[in-house]
């Protein structure tokens, strides 16, 4: 029987209080009276964002378009912090979670834009100078009511000014991050042992969908694809694992498994050759590809760029022959993710592993490195890493087995 761990009890409550006065400082540095922070639920765990950093508050609450005479920007939620002063919390419900929640004053209700501009006021910040933070998650609904309704205030997007201190996982954060990856890493070991002949990508999914859900974490999405589709990522549709087609012997399948466990996300994938007896050339693909997301995780330095990783990728598949004669089938084709990996956390996010990019890589940030190749032509093959940066490197923690062959 494996051991059950909460992970709402490793975070404490100082470590909140922690974030938001450095979220206060970071408003004082930019000369701002105060930050509003919206964020998105509604079962979507991806617009979370800085509130859930913040306050540990998430709105289960589906998405409802918005009907002005009744309520205002459902599955939203929005914390109001002042330099100085009490915070207020505004969220869509009212089966919040007391014991989970860090925020001086919590307002339920469905008008939260009228709820959040009313708070504004009572923390002096109607019509001061105030950083709106989280407009990525909101819809255009939201933002629309909530800039007519804060009327005088001189609103200011600010929705990055956390973003370099998100990146820097804390110890509880870390111990999060690494059981989540465990979990992960056994959802996406069981969901490749049922890629057989015969069975449909569902049977496969449903395989990481009972290992994510019985250790109490939450699966985002198995985006998977096999046959003759196999070279994009997914096939676009709902679900994204097909649940009619048998899977043949010698056609690749591949996965991209991320979900969430306490908050802290894992996002990595495998691929398989069906019946595991690949061609020499499937297997020349499949090696090159983990070849070259091992090259890029042991080249991760502190104090390297995420443009210097992108370099790294560039000057390694520079002198691998059989990907260069698969990289020029895809020449004129349209483009596909430029990056080569990601930041990790609440969500995706920055840095973003790609050439040109400035941001220092820092000890205690949280990565993805990832490879997608694919052409109609041949199919396509997928891997990814997840792992956090050392002082002296980068420390992989997904532990799925790499090869099918």
């Amino acid at each position: 029987m494996r051991e059950r761990v909460d992970p709402w009890s490793f975070i404490t409550k100082s470590e909140y209080l922690e974030r938001q006065k450095l979220a206060r400082a970071a408003a004082q540095d930019a000369g701002l009276d105060g930050l509003v922070f919206f964020s998105k639920g509604g079962a979507a765990v991806d617009m979370v964002g800085d509130l859930f950093y913040l306050t540990n508050h998430y709105s289960q609450q589906p998405y409802v378009m918005d009907y002005h005479e009744i309520w205002s920007a459902g599955s939203h939620g929005a914390f109001v912090l002042p330099v100085e002063g009490p915070t207020t919390l505004i969220v869509d419900n009212a089966y919040w979670r007391p014991d989970l929640v860090v925020a001086d004053d919590v307002r339920a209700g469905v008008r939260v834009i009228e709820m959040t501009v009313d708070a504004m006021r009572e923390s002096s910040l109607f019509g001061k100078n105030v950083g709106l933070v989280g407009t990525g998650a909101m819809t255009a609904a939201a933002y629309k009511l909530f800039v007519e309704k804060a009327g005088p205030t001189y609103l200011e997007v600010e929705d990055g000014i956390l973003d370099e201190r998100m990146a820097i996982k804390s110890p509880a954060e870390q111990a999060i991050i690494r059981k989540s990856c465990d979990i992960g890493s056994r959802a996406v070991e069981a969901m490749m042992d049922a890629a057989v002949e015969g069975a449909t990508e569902a049977e496969a999914a449903s395989a990481a969908f009972g290992v994510v859900v019985s250790e109490g974490a939450v699966m985002w999405d198995a985006a998977c694809n096999s046959g003759v589709k196999s070279h994009l990522f997914s096939w676009a549709r709902l679900p994204s694992h097909d649940g009619f087609r048998p899977m043949q012997k010698g056609e690749y399948f591949h996965v991209d498994c991320y979900g969430m466990f306490g908050g802290y996300a894992w996002d990595f994938g495998r691929t398989r050759v069906i019946g595991d007896q690949p061609t020499d050339e499937q297997r020349a693909y499949l090696e090159a590809t983990i070849e070259g997301v091992e090259t890029i995780c042991k080249n991760i330095k502190p104090g390297m760029t995420a443009g210097d990783i992108g370099e790294v990728y560039m000057n390694w598949v520079e002198g691998v022959k059989v990907l260069q004669d698969f990289l020029a089938l895809a020449e004129g084709e349209e483009e596909g993710f430029p990056a080569v990996g990601h930041g990790l956390g609440i969500g995706w996010s920055s840095p973003w592993l790609m050439k040109g990019e400035k941001n220092v890589i820092k000890p205690g940030m949280y990565l993805a490195v990832e490879l997608l190749f694919g052409h109609e032509s041949h199919g396509g093959f997928f891997y990814e890493e997840n792992g956090l940066v050392t002082e002296d490197g980068f420390e992989v923690l997904t532990t799925s087995r790499k090869r099918y062959w």
